[in-house]
């Protein structure tokens, strides 16, 4: 093999039949590969005798192109925007462009890892642990005491309907391929602006994907049932989610229940990210639990029906007990979808580890330390009121703040604060010429009460100044 040109084989005599070509001689010599269609420069120095060159038959490998969506992400657009902007090197630079606690979530944490500290060399099992399950139940029996019926009477049967998931992003993502090949002129719904996750799993299910815009004046939540008809009939997922990410919103029951009708009319699978569930200011929001319990109750109680149909809810502690890094959440839902999902997670997916799913019983057993990291939660939405006189949301941890020119605005906190930020315009796209992001920023509210005071303050030059670009 000549070096330098993987497609060139030496050989002494003339070349078989057909092959292509072309006599080599001391130095650099341009090979022509007309199926690689690249001009490839082999380095060959020959010493004696007369060699050929043959070019073997290649083509280059290529990759899925449809995970060029992937390519432009907000934070690959963010560094984008930022690339340039030095920032001033006597501050230290803070960051709310990530929504990622960095608070902890008290000693329950640390004291339950450092119980469950065996049983690594078993594998897991997809379907859980009977523990972990059993939290489950009695968490949702609190969380959403209008659904405890369903699990008393058995129409929600919890070792049948919940499975442990490693975090929600994977379960996200891995939610459209359920549904695949089911439509012919399939269509995927996202709430926009987006998570990721939301668009990773509408790209899996292999439908066009349709961006729902999510607007102030409908509380940042789409309205499932006001779409097309004809759009709704080719729908085979939707992905909503409450309290929103990121401006924080609160789907009523109402909304619930609308949406999961339409759902179930149109049949398509309606995907719930509830993540933010129990990260609240003031009364905790309805979940899609109640809304299907109340939906069950409405009908009557057909032992033949399940009430959960054509539902996932998923729940994650990243954000309830701040445990990002666990990596622990679950899903609940239609028996059919996680019948196939547990199928799917056995031959391929991601399993909890066994230990970790004591530890994550533990905290879902725990209400109390959820209430501390709300309240640290509090305090941080009351210093940006104080410092930007903004409402605070009805969940989430995330500030959607009105700025006017987004990405001005984010340019001149990295310039001149050392803050850096999410352009709301990264986190949607454009439809019918409305981008529902633009003209805001988000900033993640997520350190101490220190550093929350340090960065609003900053924020707050910028937003005062009136140079951002708002009007």
């Amino acid at each position: 093999m000549a070096r330098g040109c993987p497609s060139a084989i030496r050989s002494q005599g003339p070349p078989a039949k057909g092959a292509t070509t072309l006599p080599l001689r001391r130095g650099w010599v341009s090979c022509w590969g007309r199926r690689a269609g690249l001009l490839l420069l082999c380095p060959v120095a020959l010493r004696t005798g007369s060699f050929w060159c043959r070019l073997a038959e290649w083509r280059i490998m290529e990759l899925n192109p449809e995970y060029r969506l992937f390519d432009g992400n907000m934070f690959v657009q963010m560094r984008g925007l930022l690339d340039g902007e030095t920032p001033p090197a006597d501050r230290e630079l803070l960051d709310m462009s990530i929504g990622e606690p960095q608070i902890a979530g008290g000693d329950l944490l640390a004291q339950s890892l450092a119980a469950y500290n065996a049983d690594w060399q078993y594998y897991p099992k997809a379907t859980g642990h009977p523990r972990f399950t059993a939290a489950i139940e009695g968490y949702v029996r609190r969380r959403w005491p209008s659904a405890a019926g369903l699990l008393a009477t058995g129409m929600i049967d919890i070792e049948r309907q919940m499975l442990p998931v490693p975090g929600t992003r994977e379960p996200l993502g891995l939610m459209g391929g359920l549904v695949r090949g089911t439509k012919p002129r399939a269509k995927a719904l996202i709430a926009n602006p987006y998570y990721h996750a939301w668009r990773a799993g509408a790209l899996a299910s292999g439908g066009e994907i349709r961006y729902l815009n999510a607007v102030a004046s409908d509380g940042f939540v789409p309205d499932l049932a006001a779409q097309p008809p004809e759009l709704l009939a080719d729908t085979t997922i939707a992905y909503l989610c409450s309290p929103t990410n990121p401006q924080g919103g609160v789907m009523s029951i109402a909304q619930m229940k609308a949406a999961i009708r339409t759902a179930r009319q149109h049949a398509f699978l309606l995907v719930m990210d509830e993540c933010y569930a129990d990260i609240w200011r003031g009364s905790p929001p309805p979940g899609a639990l109640e809304a299907a319990a109340e939906i069950h109750a409405e009908e009557g109680s057909d032992p033949a029906q399940d009430p959960l149909r054509n539902i996932v809810i998923l729940n994650s502690l990243s954000k309830r007990s701040s445990a990002a890094g666990l990596r622990v959440g679950f899903i609940i839902g239609d028996r059919s979808v996680i019948s196939l999902y547990g199928k799917l997670i056995g031959n391929s997916g991601s399993i909890v580890p066994t230990p970790l799913l004591h530890v994550a019983a533990d905290l879902y057993d725990d209400d109390d330390h959820v209430a501390a990291i709300r309240a640290h939660y509090d305090h941080s939405f009351a210093l940006a009121t104080r410092y930007l006189g903004t409402v605070p949301p009805a969940g989430g941890f995330f500030l959607w703040l009105p700025v006017g020119d987004d990405q001005m605005f984010v340019r001149r906190l990295m310039a001149e604060q050392a803050v850096r930020a999410m352009p709301g315009s990264f986190m949607a796209e454009t439809v019918d010429g409305v981008n529902p992001g633009a003209g805001y920023v988000r900033l993640a509210l997520v350190h101490d009460h220190e550093r929350t005071e340090e960065s609003l303050a900053r924020v707050a030059a910028i937003h005062a100044s009136g140079q951002s670009g708002a009007a």
